[in-house]
């Protein structure tokens, strides 16, 4: 079976992933902590939400009804007072329009009824839709002449809204006060908050019949005998507690009490609606953070390119140096680590070309440093349309003579002077090495006739007036060959081997002379 190589990532690649890791680990974790926070947050915003909601309505269910309260025992209290001067039967069309006109200031208020015994004595109606018969249950209300004002249990009147009765009797218990109070708006602000909040809300009687119900599937009258709500209508307070008996356990139950009727005010909450509410801004927060991601891995690879930069450079430099070219230099001006290792690469660098490329007795290039120096030259020459230039091979006469009846360190000072010497003669752009023994090559990269012809004159001059070799005045003989480019050869071995060629062609010609191949 056949195994692929996994592909090995680059430093840049794993610099990268490191940081990114790195960024992920603790964003990871603070992105837990932060949606543990706003999950409970989130929980504790829709339970005070629902809770607001609960009281402001039932705040606006016990206003209306207190006010339904007071008018119907102010109004009961002046119709007596009327009835027992006899204003009433005197000025019966002006208390008629009196009662027309309270009704109309009175925006809540459907119609007003007074009765006398059963029989209805004033009537003032803000429509034309019949007055609910309402006796069987006034006469219901035990000891009602005794007591305050009482609300009766709502219904739909024939325009279909929410309305109740206000029942209040006269002082003398000879008939009562009937307030025709709406409640629509309740209704309405049920399902408003319903729909703010994805909510059902429910409005109940003490009987446990819906008065009314955001859901529109919920008909008014319908009992709510589920073993669920018991709690709730036990309670005479207000609370919130888990749907369990019902197979719902996803759903929370959150319940207050009018305070002047006993109606039980209820929110079935799902609970995942807590979840649903804090949704928004967790997209909000990964959208943040995977943004920051994104932005981090982009500073990383911004960063790893700019901080592996010196490191490619490196890499070239090495390419180079194996190569041959030791002429490669690293920028040390930066004060950071770099900079302190381009310094100390640079001095290591120019120790290696002392011992790797260079002669160790006269600190000349190599015979290495030089066959780099000559085939670095072709190449600009081949790329410059063939540029002219010249390669020379230089030997001592004799040297073999001296070496063996002066000796080695006499020799090897004769070989150090005339080193110094062609090193002075031929400066750069010129470059002079030490081939071996007694064997000089020189590099002349802008060669002419002319200037050929007038650094070999300026040569033999300065040899024939002899060097000083341990303060004793020699003269020194040069056999001198020299080669051009592109005339006497167009690569290295052609070069160099015509050169040496023209040089023992001088030596043949008596020595002491220079030949152009």
């Amino acid at each position: 079976m056949m195994r692929l190589p996994m592909p090995r990532l680059g430093l840049r690649h794993r610099f990268v992933i490191a940081v990114t890791l790195s960024m992920l680990v603790p964003t990871s974790l603070v992105s837990l902590l932060a949606y543990r926070l706003i999950d409970h947050q989130a929980e504790q915003f829709v339970n005070e939400r629902i809770h607001s909601s609960l009281y402001s309505i039932n705040q606006q269910i016990d206003h209306s009804l207190s006010s339904a309260y007071e008018d119907s025992e102010w109004l009961s209290q002046l119709i007596y007072d009327s009835r027992t001067n006899g204003a009433l039967r005197t000025d019966w069309n002006n208390v008629q329009e009196w009662l027309q006109l309270f009704l109309q200031k009175h925006d809540n208020y459907n119609y007003i009824l007074v009765k006398k015994g059963l029989s209805r004595e004033l009537i003032a109606q803000r429509s034309s839709y019949p007055i609910p018969d309402l006796d069987a249950a006034s006469s219901t209300v035990p000891g009602l002449q005794d007591r305050p004002a009482v609300a009766m249990p709502p219904y739909q009147n024939a325009d279909g809204q929410l309305e109740t009765t206000v029942v209040a009797a006269l002082p003398d218990g000879s008939g009562t006060i009937n307030i025709g109070l709406s409640l629509e708006s309740v209704s309405q602000q049920l399902v408003t908050e319903s729909n703010t909040l994805g909510v059902r809300f429910m409005l109940a009687d003490s009987g446990r019949a819906i008065i009314s119900d955001s859901s529109s599937q919920v008909k008014p009258g319908t009992l709510l005998n589920d073993t669920a709500y018991t709690s709730m209508f036990d309670s005479s307070s207000e609370g919130s507690y888990l749907l369990s008996n019902t197979g719902r356990t996803d759903m929370q139950l959150y319940y207050s009490t009018v305070r002047t009727t006993g109606w039980k005010l209820a929110a079935e909450a799902p609970l995942a609606i807590a979840r649903s509410a804090a949704t928004p801004m967790l997209r909000s927060i990964a959208f943040i953070i995977v943004l920051t991601m994104l932005i981090g891995i982009f500073v990383a690879a911004l960063f790893a390119t700019r901080a592996l930069r010196p490191i490619r450079a490196y890499r070239e430099a090495f390419t180079r140096i194996s190569e041959g070219d030791c002429s490669v230099k690293m920028p040390q001006s930066s004060r950071d680590e770099w900079g302190r290792l381009g310094g100390s690469f640079n001095r290591m660098l120019k120790s290696l070309q002392s011992y790797a490329f260079s002669d160790p007795l006269t600190g000349l290039p190599d015979r290495r440093r030089m066959t780099f120096f000559i085939e670095r030259q072709l190449k600009n020459a081949s790329e410059s349309g063939g540029t002219p230039f010249a390669v020379w091979f230089i030997d001592v006469d004799n040297f073999k003579q001296m070496n063996d009846t002066q000796g080695h360190a006499y020799g090897d000072e004769v070989v150090r002077q005339v080193a110094r010497e062609l090193q002075r003669l031929m400066p750069p752009p010129n470059i002079v090495a030490r081939f071996g023994g007694d064997e000089f090559v020189m590099l002349m990269p802008e060669a002419n006739d002319l200037s050929l012809r007038a650094h070999a004159t300026k040569l033999q001059e300065r040899f024939d007036r002899g060097i000083l070799v341990h303060g004793e005045l020699l003269r020194v003989q040069l056999s001198v060959g020299v080669a051009v480019y592109p005339k006497d050869g167009e690569t290295l071995e052609q070069l160099v081997g015509s050169a040496d060629h023209a040089m023992y062609r001088a030596k043949r010609k008596g020595k002491n002379n220079i030949q152009f191949h």
